[in-house]
C-alpha cells in the first residue's frame, strides 16, 4: 500500500506541476532575471505549490492507513502555514520579519504538538526554523533543492522504513523533471520554504538521541555548510544578508562555467558517499562527520580558486 500511495504521489505532483507552468505562464507569475539570477530567461514560478499539495495528499492517505503518528502529522499541519507564506512572498515581496515570525511560530506550534519542552525547545526550535530558511538560501539552480529533498527522503526510508520519506520522495520526484536543467518551471518559496521546514520537523522527530542527532547533521553538512559558510562571510563583509545574492558556493560553481546539471549531480554523489558511509560504518558517524566537513572545506577552497567570493 505504502508504493501504491507513493506512486500515486509522485503522479500528482507531476500533473500538478505541469498544471502551475501553464497557470504561471498565463498569468506571468514569472521570475525576471536580474544580475543576481543564476537564470537568462523569464520562468514560472510557484511550482512548489504541486509539491505542497502532493505531499499532504500522500500524508492524509498515510494517516487513514495507520502509517503516521497523529502527532507527527498534526505538526506537518503546521507546514502549510509555511507554504501559504511562502506562495505570498512569490506573489509579493514580505517583510522579512514577517516572515521569520511566521516560521517560528510554526516551529514552536509543531514542537508543542510533537510534545517537545523544555531544554529541547531551546535547541530544537532554531533548528527548525534554520532548516526553514537554508532550503529557501539554496533554491537557486535547477534541480538542487528537489534532488536534496529526494535524497534525505531515501536516506530516511534506508535508516528507519517508515512511509513518510516515500511520500516524501515521491513529492518531489514528480517536480524534478520539470526542475532540471534547463529548468521550465521553479520551485519559488511556496515550495522551498516548506521542504525545509517539513525535514527540519522530521529531523527533530526521528534524532531521538544524540547519535541520531548527528546522523542527520551528516546527511545535509553539504547543504548547511554551504548556507552557514555564506552567511558568516556576507555579515563579515557587512552586506545586508536579507538581500538577495548569488555568492553560494553552488552559485558560484554555476557562474564559474560548472553546468546546473552537474553542480546538481555532484552534490547527489557526495550526498550519497556520505550515506553509503554511515550505512557501512554505522558506529564511525562522528568520523563521518568531520570527514565531510573536511572534504567540503577543500570544496570551498577549491571554488574560491575558480572564483572568488567577492567576484
Amino acid at each position: 500500500m505504502t508504493i501504491a500511495i507513493a506512486l500515486f504521489v509522485v503522479l500528482i505532483s507531476a500533473g500538478l506541476t505541469f498544471w502551475m507552468r501553464s497557470i504561471a505562464r498565463k498569468k506571468a507569475i514569472l521570475d525576471i532575471p536580474n544580475h543576481r539570477s543564476s537564470h537568462t530567461m523569464p520562468t514560472p514560478r510557484g511550482g512548489g505549490v504541486a509539491v505542497v499539495t502532493a505531499f499532504f495528499i500522500g500524508i492524509v492517505l498515510l494517516l487513514i492507513q495507520a502509517e503516521i503518528d497523529p502527532q507527527l502529522f498534526n505538526a506537518l499541519v503546521m507546514g502549510l502555514i509555511i507554504a501559504a507564506t511562502g506562495f505570498w512572498d512569490d506573489l509579493s515581496d514580505l517583510p522579512a520579519s514577517f516572515r521569520l515570525a511566521v516560521q517560528i511560530g510554526c516551529a514552536i506550534a509543531a514542537l508543542w504538538l510533537l510534545s517537545f519542552s523544555g531544554w529541547l525547545l531551546i535547541f530544537a526550535l532554531p533548528l527548525i526554523v534554520w532548516f526553514t530558511n537554508l532550503f529557501n538560501f539554496l533554491d537557486g539552480t535547477d534541480g538542487y533543492v528537489a534532488s536534496e529533498a529526494i535524497f534525505l527522503g531515501i536516506a530516511g526510508w534506508l535508516l528507519y522504513h517508515e512511509a513518510i520519506f516515500l511520500v516524501l520522495v515521491a513529492a518531489a520526484l514528480g517536480f524534478l523533471p520539470f526542475n532540471w536543467q534547463k529548468a521550465s518551471i521553479f520551485m519559488g518559496d511556496v515550495g522551498s520554504t516548506f521542504l525545509g521546514f517539513i525535514i527540519g520537523v522530521l529531523l527533530i522527530y526521528y534524532a531521538k538521541d544524540l547519535t541520531q542527532l548527528l546522523i542527520w547533521l551528516t546527511l545535509t553538512l553539504p547543504f548547511w555548510f554551504d548556507a552557514t559558510y555564506t552567511l558568516i562571510r556576507r555579515l563579515l563583509n557587512g552586506e545586508k544578508v536579507t538581500q538577495a545574492h548569488r555568492k553560494h558556493l553552488f552559485q558560484r560553481m554555476v557562474r564559474s562555467g560548472i553546468s546546473h546539471r552537474m553542480t546538481a549531480l555532484s552534490l547527489s554523489f557526495i550526498n550519497l558517499l556520505i550515506l553509503a558511509a554511515i550505512l557501512v560504518f554505522p558506529d564511525a558517524v562522528v568520523s563521518v562527520f568531520f570527514i565531510t566537513t573536511a572534504v567540503m572545506v577543500a570544496i570551498t577552497l577549491w571554488i574560491e580558486r575558480r572564483l572568488a567570493f567577492d567576484a
